[in-house]
């Protein structure tokens, strides 16, 4: 009894200072919010305005989207529109043959992943692979259904085996399936389920279509109905067989899922290509009668006249069928503000990124925060072909007439992590960004799937994206001491991959749920706090292997001005940074010490008293990883004060219009 009183007393202790802490960090960040709307204040009296990249002042002169419960259409563009009464292109194509070459396969190994029974199962976890696109080299391969293995290298197969796992479905696990979340009921009662199987058997049907990352073994034996690919790494989920660029002219008639759009001209750089007829088709509402995506009005999208990459594939009528967008005007490398130095930067995150978010339904915004104070009308790209930067994911809410429920009032959205590379762009020549998100993603109703996803896969969907009814935030980070490889005579390290591996095995542990098939996310629990635990585990492992290395010592040592040493310096210094924003109280969690446990796992433990109280606890510990919006504001501003620059893309409800939803901004606190 006594000793019981001894722990409750301790217990209650350490929580009244874990809640005092909180208030007084909440104090602070008030105060400093209030300096910061004072500093605002004062910027807009004296006349000093934050200037564009590429010019003085920007007028937006693009139509807004707003609510209405008259004429949409008129209230809008601001006079009565009709449709059928729009001029038709002179020519349009209704041969698909003659404008295949302006369709770009989406990537060079491309299928879609079949789970094999139980009966055929191949040893350490390969699952069957219906071949979409191949090399030149492999074209016979196009249309087989071939074996997906991994390879035999030792760092492969200790991945494979350490996220490996006999899957049983737990009461939790079933429990949340007749709640209507997906979960991989095909591998239930399942021994030792690999990676891929997970990936292949995470919804009820085969419907998961990946590229595959090179390199690529292809095998073709001599039999000729035995086809092997080997990878290295996890397949990218993707959606789509064919890829173009276009601008929406006008829906073909009123009530069709037909719209006549003009392709985009490589020699002109303008939409005046060929025009053809392609189906944007309106998908299914869910459960709560919101609709994923809407073509209703999306000719007149304020991002229409930027163009559209379309993915997807033609019917049996040859009519081009979309089945993901993405607006070109959030992929190009030209910011629509920019905010210089440090202050300036900090300022713009914590009040205006998500400031007004209803009245900007419709609408994308690309930002530049670079904590230099350069000159105002600086001009030069901080992005060259081929540069990397890490992604910091969030979105909010869905409110309106068909909003979502919002629990006190809290919008807890969601987190990610996910990489950004500059590429070339096969249908302009300009530079883009080509994103892939790493999503520790619970099981949920909509069949999206943990592990890594294009930006047209998980974003862009028209039935699974986020793209249309919620406001999201995807800031890309470039800093060399993380995005940069170190080699120690020989000795090379790199954050990135190790990060990349973390979050990989984060992944694919959240697709099996650790063996009880369920990641769930709770109040005290989310994927936010697991992706944030990939973090700790690269800082921990990068400084232990340098720590423990007498070489990189040594070449340390001897090097002390070199750019590199330099960089290594800056990187332990973010490391520092990261650790007091992850564990704010100075104490390490012990899930996160021991890399046993998830936040967003149940593993059917005993319910206990204490065992709640442990959570409560633990969560406490890292109470700034709680919520999405301010594990993101929080990591982005040590990357600023790191001496990163940061690039912001905001999109709010984007593409067609619905009237009955509106974006809500996610709770920060």
């Amino acid at each position: 009894m006594t000793l019981g009183l001894i722990v409750l007393a301790v217990i209650s202790c350490l929580t009244a200072f874990i809640f005092i802490r909180i208030f007084l960090n909440w104090l602070q960040a008030k105060l400093q919010g209030n300096s910061h709307l004072f500093i605002r204040s004062f910027t807009r009296n004296t006349g000093h305005l934050t200037a564009n990249v590429s010019q003085p002042e920007k007028i937006f002169l693009e139509p807004r989207f707003v609510e209405s419960d008259g004429n949409l259409t008129a209230t809008i563009f601001g006079e009565k529109s009709d449709i059928s009464a729009t001029l038709q292109p002179e020519i349009i194509c209704d041969n698909s043959a003659s404008v295949a070459y302006l369709y770009k396969p989406i990537a060079l190994w491309h299928g879609r992943l079949i789970l094999p029974s139980n009966e055929q199962r191949q040893p350490y976890g390969t699952v069957f692979f219906e071949v979409i696109n191949a090399p030149k080299k492999y074209k016979n391969f196009i249309g087989k259904t071939a074996f997906l293995k991994w390879s035999t290298n030792r760092e492969v197969q200790f991945f494979v085996h350490a996220v490996s796992q006999d899957i049983n479905f737990t009461q939790e696990t079933q429990k949340s399936q007749k709640s209507g979340n997906i979960h991989p009921d095909r591998l239930n009662g399942w021994r030792n389920v690999g990676p891929l199987e997970t990936l292949a058997g995470s919804r009820l049907e085969d419907s998961v279509t990946v590229m595959l990352r090179r390199p690529v073994i292809a095998i073709n034996y001599s039999s000729g109905d035995r086809h092997e690919l080997t990878i290295d790494r996890e397949p990218v989920q993707i959606i789509g067989r064919f890829c173009a660029l276009v601008s929406i002219l006008q829906r073909k008639e009123r009530d069709s899922d037909k719209f006549i759009v003009r392709h985009f001209n490589k020699t002109s750089q303008q939409f005046d290509g060929a025009a053809e007829i392609i189906r944007i088709p309106q998908v299914q509402p869910d459960k709560h009668g919101v609709a994923r995506s809407t073509n209703h009005l999306i000719e007149k999208s304020p991002l229409n006249p930027d163009g559209w990459y379309i993915y997807g594939e033609r019917d049996e009528d040859s009519i081009f069928v979309v089945q993901a967008i993405e607006p070109r005007k959030i992929a190009q490398l030209i910011p629509d503000e920019t905010h210089f130095g440090l202050k300036k930067s900090l300022a713009y995150l914590s009040n205006k990124n998500w400031e007004n978010t209803p009245a900007q339904k419709g609408q994308a915004k690309i930002v530049l925060l670079t904590p230099n104070d350069a000159t105002e009308n600086a001009s030069i790209s901080p992005w060259q072909e081929g540069d990397i930067g890490i992604v910091i994911h969030s979105f909010g809410g869905i409110g309106g007439k068909k909003g979502e429920r919002q629990p006190l009032g809290i919008v807890t959205g969601h987190f990610a992590f996910g990489v950004a590379k500059v590429v070339r762009d096969r249908f302009t020549s300009e530079l883009r960004f080509d994103i892939e998100y790493k999503q520790v993603y619970a099981h949920n109703p909509d069949g999206i799937v943990a592990g890594s996803s294009k930006w047209q896969s998980y974003m862009g969907d028209l039935q699974r994206g986020w793209l249309g009814d919620r406001p999201v935030c995807d800031i890309i980070c470039k800093l060399d001491c993380v995005c940069c490889d170190y080699d120690f005579d020989g000795i090379t390290l790199s954050p990135l991959t190790e990060l990349n591996q973390q979050l990989d095995i984060m992944m694919a542990r959240y697709r099996s749920g650790d063996g009880t098939g369920a990641s769930l996310v709770t109040p005290a629990t989310s994927c936010v706090q697991d992706s944030s635990q990939a973090i700790y585990a690269t800082i921990k492992k990068i400084t232990s292997e340098i720590e423990s290395n007498p070489q990189i010592q040594d070449w340390l040592k001897t090097h002390p001005t070199d750019a590199q040493t330099q960089r290594f310096h800056q990187l332990v210094a973010l490391g520092e940074s990261l650790e007091k924003v992850l564990m704010p109280l100075g104490i390490v969690r012990p899930d996160w010490r021991k890399n046993s446990t998830l936040a967003g796992i149940d593993a059917e433990l005993k319910k206990t008293f204490f065992a709640g109280i442990a959570t409560m606890i633990k969560t406490a510990i890292s109470y700034r990883t709680m919520l999405p919006r301010r594990t993101q504001d929080e990591i982005a501003k040590v990357l600023l004060k790191q001496g990163a620059f940061l690039w912001i893309i905001r999109t709010n409800q984007v593409g067609g219009f619905d009237p009955d939803i509106k974006p809500i901004a996610p709770t920060g606190f």
